[in-house]
C-alpha cells in the first residue's frame, strides 16, 4: 500500500520542521527517513551569504 499524497505532505511537514513522526509503520518510516536524509545532504550545499563577482 502507497503513501496518499496527504498523508506524504504530513510527514514531509513533520521532517523539515524538525518533529518526530510518531508512526511505527515502515512505509512512513521509511518516507521520513529518505526527506531527513536529502534535507542534511542539501544542507551543506548551502551559499550563506552572497557570492563575490571581482
Amino acid at each position: 500500500m502507497s503513501l496518499s499524497s496527504h498523508r506524504q505532505h504530513k510527514i514531509y511537514i513533520a521532517a523539515t520542521m524538525g518533529y518526530g513522526l510518531g508512526s511505527e509503520d515502515q512505509e512512513e518510516l521509511a518516507y521520513y527517513e529518505m526527506i531527513k536524509k536529502e534535507i542534511k545532504k542539501e544542507s551543506k550545499k548551502i551559499n550563506m551569504g552572497i557570492q563575490r563577482t571581482d
